[in-house]
């Protein structure tokens, strides 16, 4: 692309903080140019990977700039990066994350343009120019998803809670999870292989992917610490990424302990995009153990149907857990959809899935910046996103031993969700807003 100056525009040391985190590698070095090129000395960092040093590999830039400066800057760093305000996004409601000219703004719900349903509320915020799966997510009944611009989301948060993800870790240093991750579990496999850092440990960037879906700033269904109360916790259960028997064995172990140990009682979600095994029940029933354990303690389980619908009869779920899933066993299932709400073809089901979610070319994170994936693991992601969504707003109430899980359950196959292709298609998650 053609860079174009902007001389002195940046040159703005009491102007606002913003990051510029850049979106292909090779463009690094002429984005880093062009911002320094016009920028006064010192009102511009450059931050580098702690994790290769020796590669001196540039992860974003800080600068101080004016609201005019940084618009002029967006616009011409144009799919290059993104560029966002950093204190609005440690500190306020209103974010500026920009892909594209994409920001956050809350909005008053009463010019919204909304038809039917409760008095309008306060704290409603809108995503503009979102990734197109999150507009499915507010995408609301008798509208046209085509006509749909901005993701619509409420931010009154009522009820804290935890969400944790069990993976391979996820890369902390990309826009999506800026607002901070709360704690790490290292397993004691991770451990002894010298792993137990904040990092991604997947080339192909899954845990980072999964629940950037969930919560991430610019990708996730639950923006968990927009609005008035910034009250949930985020926890990574790094496991080894072979994700044996017994590293699963001590993930959900070790999330039972959290929640039962915790000084105050509140709900969680469990996000477990995992599924594929034919293990002996036998061993795989004390793993089943804990979920009962965490389900008595009003935790929820979000976990993927499986990708494995093409081979000659896997249409439906063949693998624990998902085949778990029973009226009497409060597990979620999430299988993939496209935007428009047909079934992928990679996706298992419908058998044993509660809810689909969109899973087919999806934007999500991945280590050192975004990309494009299918599969039911991002689904569960946005499945677990508004669970905790719902749950955050008192949607679904919370009380230990009142059976948590299984009313969130009901809710994500009833009112949460609504059949995108009549008659006969699958439920897709609605966070119960308005797009437009």
């Amino acid at each position: 692309m053609a860079w174009l100056p902007c001389t002195g525009q940046l040159a703005a040391p009491e102007g606002i903080e913003y990051t510029v985190f850049p979106l292909e590698p090779q463009r690094v070095t002429s984005v880093g140019n062009f911002i320094t090129e016009f920028a006064i000395k010192d009102t511009v960092r450059t931050i580098t990977d702690p994790y290769r040093p020796s590669f001196n590999y540039v992860l974003y830039w800080q600068l101080r700039a004016t609201e005019a400066a940084a618009g002029h800057l967006r616009e011409k760093l144009g799919s290059d990066a993104y560029l966002f305000k950093t204190t609005a996004v440690a500190e306020q409601a209103e974010i500026h994350l920009a892909r594209n000219g994409s920001e956050f703004d809350m909005l008053n719900v009463s010019d919204s343009g909304m038809k039917d349903g409760p008095e309008p509320k306060e704290y409603k915020a809108r995503q503009r120019s979102p990734p197109d799966d999150l507009k499915v997510v507010s995408w609301a009944p008798g509208e046209i998803l085509a006509n749909l611009r901005d993701y619509v989301y409420d931010t009154q948060w009522r009820v804290k809670l935890v969400i944790y993800i069990i993976d391979s870790g996820l890369d902390t240093t990309g826009p999506d999870f800026r607002l901070g991750i709360d704690k790490w579990l290292y397993s004691p496999n991770v451990k002894a292989q010298r792993k137990d850092t904040p990092t991604d440990d997947n080339p192909r960037s899954h845990g980072s992917c999964v629940l950037s879906k969930a919560i991430g700033t610019f990708s996730g269904v639950y923006k968990n610490k927009i609005g008035p109360n910034k009250n949930s916790e985020v926890i990574v259960v790094k496991v080894d990424r072979a994700l044996s028997f017994g590293e699963i064995l001590w993930a959900f172990s070790i999330i039972n302990t959290d929640i039962r140990d915790s000084r105050t009682a509140r709900p969680a979600v469990v996000a477990f995009p995992w599924t594929g095994y034919n293990a002996d029940p036998v061993p795989w029933s004390i793993i089943k153990t804990f979920f009962e354990q965490i389900f008595n303690q009003g935790g929820s389980i979000i976990v993927a149907s499986g990708n494995n619908a093409t081979p000659p009869g896997r249409q439906d779920v063949d693998t624990l857990p998902a085949m778990w899933e029973s009226p009497t066993f409060p597990l979620v299932v999430v299988g993939a959809v496209n935007n428009i709400g047909t079934i992928a073809d990679f996706s298992q089901g419908p058998t044993y899935v509660t809810v689909w979610a969109p899973g087919v070319g999806v934007q999500c994170a991945k280590r050192y910046g975004v990309k494009y994936a299918s599969g039911t693991s991002p689904s569960t992601g946005s499945v677990a996103g508004l669970a905790a969504y719902s749950l955050a707003l008192g949607r679904v109430r919370f009380r230990r031993n009142i059976n948590t899980p299984t009313i969130l359950k009901s809710r994500l196959a009833g009112t949460a969700s609504w059949v995108r292709q009549p008659p006969n298609g699958p439920r897709v998650i609605w966070n119960m807003e308005q797009g437009y």
